[in-house]
């Protein structure tokens, strides 16, 4: 057996290449999709939780649906964490092209204690 993986090791090479590469679309196609359905949650989180004040309660209502909409085996390698800073992110964009229509940093992220 050893001496097959010496022999082969060039396309064993490429083939795990492969494997990774197609689990990286994978995934960068999941990130676009969740990007989406994350601007229609934060739009439906507005509409339905109202008043002053009550933006971290929206924001924590979304992070939960969409962890709920990632699939299980994509929960292994994504922790909840992780996705709550790229929610934070995907929300600051929005707030940037708000502002005056461009993406050109004109809103600071706000200052976490």
């Amino acid at each position: 057996m050893k001496d097959f993986y010496i022999s082969n090791w060039f396309v064993i090479l490429i083939c795990l290449c492969f494997a990774c590469y197609i689990g990286y679309l994978i995934v960068k196609q999941r990130w676009s999709k969740l990007r989406e359905l994350a601007y229609k949650l934060f739009r439906q989180a507005e509409k339905a939780v109202t008043g002053t004040k009550k933006g971290q309660e929206r924001f924590d209502i979304v992070l939960n649906q969409l962890y709920n909409f990632v699939p299980a085996w994509l929960r292994l390698f994504i922790p909840r964490t992780y996705l709550e800073q790229k929610l934070q992110e995907w929300f600051n964009l929005i707030k940037d092209s708000l502002d005056d229509g461009e993406l050109n940093n004109s809103v600071k992220p706000p200052d976490k204690k």
